[in-house]
């Protein structure tokens, strides 16, 4: 019955030339081959150090060689093997210190701290925060990015299962899977994918069991400051779009202003034109022939009038009006939707019968709209020019 057992402790130093297959430091086995009872823990190394010093070591590995260099190179090497039937719970390396923090601030106490590219086979699982360097003091050349959005689109999301089947050793996880293909990143954003180097593995013999590789692997932390600034491009692009729509919407709502504005006049000639059809004293509309001598009673009489004679019309008609007082008149040709073509004559004028010689050879055939204006006050005939 043994309350400790210790392995046993070691120095090797070659002084002379030859050759040795394998050198240790120091080797540790604990094999419980007669089955001890009560044995809880078995260490193959254990290191301990206490006391006070400036440097302390539980267990320190190195590895230096000024030859001509060897194939692998572990300061620490662990491993776990399953040969011998399931654990609850299987560590190679396992590192432990308590985190350390002053007013929130990280002060450091590191169960692992690595200088150098670190390399993880399978998935990585955290307990808080990853984080990533970024201080902007230690970055120079910074520039903004731009047109991430078309790069962006560029790439295509993908759902896939690896095949650890084929590569046993590099430990790769099971099951469905969300991501981007390398190669895919590497035509958009070559700068985000980088060529990792796997090296060869080899049983307890020696042999051989995996060879050397390489594969691709994509900077996914990468990828976020690209996502932001595609959004803020789309974010502006949104804006942009807001602005243009709201001045198209201003555009619109004058027309339609304008419009109504329009519809108005046309209400006002129609309802003008009505109004002069029905008063009998201020003329008729309908084409005149006049066979029984209408227009010269109209003319004679003591109100104001205009008739157009003749009227549809080719090339020139005569408008005949009459002013029942003195005062400013103008006669006015528009258009059918209303729209001023031309002032056909404007004087002051006493009161009495006139006419006015319109030459049309300008106009288009359609229908027209002739008002006589007194002191403002309208009448209005349409007219209808014909083609020959």
């Amino acid at each position: 019955t043994l309350d400790e057992a210790l392995g046993g402790r070691g120095t090797v130093l070659c002084t002379s030339n030859g050759s040795a297959r394998q050198l240790y430091g120091l080797s540790g086995t604990t094999n419980n081959a007669g089955s001890l009872s009560n044995v809880q823990t078995m260490y193959g190394v254990h290191g301990r150090v206490t006391g006070p010093g400036a440097t302390g070591y539980g267990v320190k590995g190195e590895v230096y060689s000024a030859g001509t260099g060897a194939a692998e190179r572990f300061g620490v090497h662990g491993s776990v093997s399953a040969n011998g039937g399931a654990a609850d719970w299987q560590c190679g390396v396992y590192g432990f210190a308590p985190t350390q923090y002053d007013e929130d601030n990280f002060v450091g106490s590191w169960a692992g701290y690595f200088q150098g590219i670190v390399r993880v086979s399978g998935n990585a699982y955290v307990n808080g925060n990853v984080l990533v360097t970024s201080d902007e003091n230690l970055k120079t050349n910074m520039e903004e990015l731009t047109g991430s959005g078309e790069r962006i689109a560029s790439l295509t999301p993908l759902s896939y299962e690896f095949i650890p089947q084929e590569h046993p050793h590099m430990q790769l996880p099971p099951g469905r899977q969300n991501g981007l293909g390398a190669q895919n990143v590497r035509e958009v954003f070559p700068e985000l994918v980088e060529e990792v180097p796997v090296p060869a593995v080899y049983d307890s013999t020696g042999a051989e069991i995996a060879p050397a590789m390489s594969h691709l692997a994509v900077n996914y932390i990468g990828l976020i400051p690209v996502l932001i600034s595609a959004v803020q491009e789309q974010q502006l692009q949104v804006a942009t779009e807001q602005a243009t729509n709201a001045a198209l919407t201003e555009r619109l709502a004058d027309l339609e202003t304008r419009l109504d504005e329009q519809a108005l006049r046309m209400d006002q000639l129609e309802a003008a034109l009505a109004s002069c059809c029905a008063n009998p004293t201020t003329g008729d509309t309908r084409l005149l022939t006049d066979p029984e001598g209408e227009l010269d009673k109209a003319i004679e009489g003591d109100t104001r009038s205009l008739h157009i004679q003749p009227n549809p019309f080719t090339e020139r008609t005569t408008l005949h009006y009459r002013l029942e007082r003195a005062g400013r008149m103008q006669l006015l040709a528009n258009s059918a939707d209303g729209k001023a073509l031309k002032v056909l004559q404007e004087a002051s004028l006493e009161a009495g019968a006139y006419q006015f010689n319109w030459e049309t050879g300008d106009l288009t055939p359609g229908v027209y709209y002739i008002t006589l204006l007194l002191d403002g006050e309208p009448i209005v005939k349409k007219a209808v020019k014909v083609a020959r």
